[in-house]
């Protein structure tokens, strides 16, 4: 097993404190419109550690597909996705038929992850764009 790259580490680490804020956001939600109960909770960690855990498989995935000639990286991404997304859909089923996850909650929680994907592109166009300026002052 090839080692993870540190870009991968740290950028799942951002996702992961992205999805730890609006997962307590979430659940400050529920408490004040008081429909907060333990399955709330647990559909939100179930949902948030999936979409933790899709970004950190996707980028291992990625970073063995870099290794490949551009036909067999193709061929490892679309697999990786197929599994990825059968595993998402896994989590899915087991929230909506076992009665200690909330479903609601699994499912905005599973988004939380691409909302911190997100908001990394937004912030790092920011930044490209001040620097574009700084240089164009210069």
């Amino acid at each position: 097993m090839a080692k993870v790259d540190s870009a991968i580490k740290n950028e799942t680490k951002n996702i992961a404190i992205v999805v730890l804020i609006l997962s307590a956001l979430m659940q400050a939600v529920y408490l004040f419109i008081h429909h907060w109960n333990y399955t709330v909770l647990l559909g939100n960690l179930l949902g948030g550690g999936a979409g933790i855990l899709n970004f950190f498989l996707m980028g291992i995935s990625l970073q063995k597909a870099l290794d490949k000639d551009a036909k067999d990286a193709s061929a490892t991404a679309r697999l990786s996705q197929t599994y990825r997304n059968f595993m998402l859909l896994a989590i899915l089923a087991i929230a909506y038929f076992v009665p200690c996850f909330d479903i609601i909650p699994t499912i905005i929680s599973l988004f939380f992850a691409t909302i911190g994907v997100y908001s990394k592109v937004f912030t790092m166009k920011k930044d490209v764009n001040n620097k574009a300026q700084e240089v164009a002052q210069e």
